[in-house]
């Protein structure tokens, strides 16, 4: 079977798109060309079985020795961690990066904004409560302050795999400050050959949506959703085209900054106590306070 022995599994918004395509030119790697299956933290599409998660998203897999996953909700995700090993076995191996986690939410915030799923400041959309149980995805979507709580998260995992099989990267002191000492990390986890390839890559820039009539008929359920399932039956090629005009929809943007105040008491407010564990438990400081 040619299912992923490596993933990429978050956090969200902290340069997992860098990092996917810069993996992506390595000519012993295969990725699916469609980043994120969701197949491990959404029930709906687990349920579809792996047979179908192979056959969907690594049918093009040849001689590739690195074959990965790149969902960066799996760490969020609670279910994921015993889903992966009940399927791919307790040797695949896992990058992760760690972002500050303000910096993170605002990231998230911006990208939810865009896509009108989220229309509070963000200070509110801070403080808003969010109820996993009542929609997996809108939950997913406004997740800003608990998707930034890594300690459980890790701890999650680290009950079920050895610490051997995790690479764990910082956003700002290893991925972006220290990128090409990084990568060769990145080749030696993954016992890759290094290749003449292109680091300097910068995905995912905080973007807007150009024609915001375009990105809300897409979001919009009606008669032509099923027009086009019976015109394009493969779920992966919908999600392929999605991608594709949501791409073309948006132009890069900058948005305003956080002031160091609205930074230091959102830290203070929410994660003070989840970086003194993930600290512990990585041996590290994080330095983001």
């Amino acid at each position: 079977m040619s299912l992923p022995n490596f993933m990429c599994i978050g956090a969200a918004k902290s340069g997992t798109t860098s990092l996917y395509d810069i993996l992506k030119q390595h000519s012993d790697v295969f990725i699916p060309s469609f980043k994120e299956p969701h197949f491990f933290d959404i029930s709906t599409v687990y349920e579809h079985g792996v047979s179908w998660y192979e056959k969907t998203y690594f049918s093009g897999v040849k001689k590739e020795k690195c074959i990965g996953d790149f969902t960066p909700t799996y760490l969020f995700d609670k279910y994921a961690p015993e889903r992966i090993l009940a399927l791919l076995g307790e040797g695949v191996k896992f990058i992760i990066i760690l972002r500050n986690p303000v910096d993170r939410a605002y990231s998230h915030y911006l990208h939810s904004k865009r896509d009108l799923h989220e229309h509070l400041s963000f200070e509110d959309a801070l403080k808003k409560k969010v109820n996993e149980k009542n929609n997996y995805l809108t939950y997913l979507r406004n997740s800003y302050v608990e998707q930034g709580k890594y300690a459980d998260m890790l701890q999650r995992y680290f009950a079920l795999f050895s610490k051997d099989n995790f690479l764990i990267l910082h956003f700002e002191e290893d991925f972006v400050a220290e990128r090409e000492q990084t990568m060769v990390k990145v080749f030696k986890f993954l016992k890759l050959n290094e290749e003449d390839i292109n680091f300097n890559i910068r995905s995912n820039k905080a973007s807007k949506a150009k024609f915001i009539w375009l990105k809300s008929l897409m979001q919009k359920s009606g008669w032509w959703r099923q027009i086009i399932k019976k015109i394009f039956p493969s779920l992966k090629i919908r999600q392929i085209i999605k991608n594709r005009i949501q791409r073309l929809n948006i132009t890069t943007f900058t948005p305003p900054k956080l002031s160091n105040e609205e930074r230091k008491n959102i830290l203070n407010d929410y994660f003070c106590k989840d970086i003194e564990i993930v600290e512990g438990l990585l041996g590290r400081k994080m330095n983001w306070k």
